[in-house]
């Protein structure tokens, strides 16, 4: 009896290995099966792997993550959907189609709410200003920015300011490059002027990043750390 229960033991503890061992292949193979749907599903846009959504390959892009954004927009013909890791709460769509925008940001803006995702994750840049504001706080700031901006001495402001920026440090700069025949990147040039025009417009001071030998401005490395952190924020969780 005792030979026989041991046998009995024996063959239990073999089943249940051998269940075991098939439960895990299939699971295995159904995560290969997942991932190779992902692949051939595919329609341009980045690939939504399981479980991890996007986010293995945004890793594997971070060090152009404009250029790879751009790239599956292009692909999939101005539109794509994306999904971060499962639970996460990260997902949703982008888009660069005009018809698109036009529609979520004037013909039916209010159906398209920032939410409480957007705005826990944005709070620390943002805090609760217009960028990051739903509702009613939305509508009385904006009301407050368009009658100032509207105001004849802020356009007044606004006008010799960029006419400044544009005449007396973008024309240097860019000649400067002129004269000594480097490469240079435009679109560095541009953020600098935007950030600076911005900087004068809303803090009624000029941080200096478009200076003629484009200084490091640590505000300005610090911003861009900062929405590079919240960027990354917002998209892995």
């Amino acid at each position: 009896m005792s030979n026989e229960n041991s046998v009995m033991l024996l063959l239990d503890r073999i089943s249940a290995h051998l269940c075991l061992q098939d439960v895990s292949i299939a699971l295995l193979g159904l995560f290969l099966f997942s991932c190779l749907r992902a692949k051939l599903t595919n329609k341009g846009g980045p690939i939504q792997w399981p479980v991890f959504g996007i986010t293995p390959e945004f890793f594997l892009q971070a060090h152009d993550v404009y250029g790879w954004v751009t790239r599956c927009l292009t692909n999939s013909q101005g539109t794509f959907p994306y999904q971060g890791i499962w639970f996460s709460g990260s997902y949703g769509a982008m888009t660069s189609v005009p018809a698109n925008i036009e529609y979520m940001l004037k013909t039916n803006f209010k159906n398209y709410p920032k939410g409480e995702f957007y705005k826990e994750r944005f709070r620390d840049l943002l805090e609760e200003g217009i960028f990051n504001a739903d509702d009613e706080s939305w509508k009385e700031q904006r009301r407050i920015i368009i009658t100032e901006m509207h105001s004849t001495r802020f356009v007044d402001h606004s006008f010799h300011t960029t006419r400044e920026l544009i005449q007396m440090k973008l024309f240097k700069v860019m000649e400067s490059f002129s004269k000594s025949q480097k490469a240079f990147d435009l679109q560095e040039i541009l953020l600098r002027l935007t950030f600076d025009n911005i900087c004068i417009a809303g803090l009624g001071n000029d941080p200096g990043t478009l200076d003629v030998d484009l200084p490091q401005v640590p505000f300005a490395k610090a911003f861009e750390e900062a929405t590079e952190s919240t960027m990354f924020r917002r998209a892995y969780y």
